[in-house]
């Protein structure tokens, strides 16, 4: 259980810091608007945010290693997309731009992940998502000079939060004075 929510900010990096009650080994699962990003064992997590972003970070604690923390996901939250990537193979890369485009309305970058040499994979949470809408995304590698290098594209996929409802029938048996509901094929 989290007693204790500490936040600090400095520019585009916001980190949070819990406390728990929970003692012995603890592990840490951290939300971004409901999506699951990393389990941690330290109660501290930096989320990178833009100064207009907002999001409802949100973090569950438990000392069960084999929790599974997506399966678990905090619920009502919009959805989001968390686009993950390998490094590019160009020896230049300053940062990867992310673009997306929703339902063929054109691209628009939605943010930038700085290159880090050591770092072999990366991923970037996508802002809010609109259900039954269709997105795309391409990651640029750019380099000093601010040319782009080979995209990445991922998708298009269409998001689709709540599923629709079965479809059932249901029949009236007179003889015997019963309904029976069935799933319709």
């Amino acid at each position: 259980m989290i007693t204790n929510y500490a936040q600090t900010r400095l520019r585009t990096i916001t980190t949070i810091t819990v406390t728990s009650s929970l003692s012995g080994l603890v592990y840490y699962h951290w939300y971004r608007d409901g999506a699951w990003i990393v389990r941690t064992k330290e109660p501290t997590y930096s989320f990178q945010l833009s100064a207009t972003a907002r999001a409802a970070i949100e973090v569950l604690d438990t000392v069960d290693p084999g929790w599974d923390g997506e399966a678990h996901a905090p619920a009502a939250y919009p959805a989001a997309r968390t686009l993950f990537w390998t490094r590019s193979t160009d020896t230049d890369v300053a940062y990867y731009r992310i673009e997306q485009d929703k339902d063929g309305g054109g691209y628009a970058t939605i943010g930038k992940v700085f290159h880090v040499a050591s770092e072999w994979s990366y991923r970037f949470v996508t802002p809010r998502l609109t259900d039954l809408s269709a997105y795309t995304w391409r990651i640029y590698p750019v380099d000093a000079a601010g040319d782009d290098g080979t995209v990445l594209e991922i998708g298009p996929e269409t998001i689709v939060r709540t599923p629709d409802a079965p479809d059932f029938a249901i029949a009236y048996d007179a003889e015997t004075d019963k309904v029976t509901w069935s799933e319709a094929a």
